[in-house]
């Protein structure tokens, strides 16, 4: 399944995503696991990515092109005031 990763883990990009601003180096929140198929033997992820508080993009790449980080989304004070910044800037 998963592999010691979890919904909403931090996770940081090891490539440049194609027709895409997220680039290596950026990190972004898992979103959903996705199973293999016909034309992707590798499982991936959606991922939202973030830059700055703020949504860059919503991409999927294989798991192997993320490295997992330690924290959760929601899982402290800092990473709460990111998405309540990010959710107010939609709403206005």
């Amino acid at each position: 399944m998963m592999n010691n990763v979890q919904l909403f883990q931090w996770v940081e990009l090891k490539y440049d995503v194609p027709n895409s601003l997220v680039k290596k180096g950026d990190k972004g929140v898992i979103l959903d696991y996705l199973k293999p198929t016909k034309k992707q033997s590798e499982p991936g992820y959606n991922l939202e990515v973030f830059k700055d508080g703020e949504t860059l993009d919503v991409v999927s790449v294989p798991i192997s092109w993320v490295i997992a980080l330690p924290e959760v989304w929601g899982g402290n004070k800092h990473d709460y005031l990111n998405a309540s910044i990010a959710v107010n800037k939609l709403i206005k």
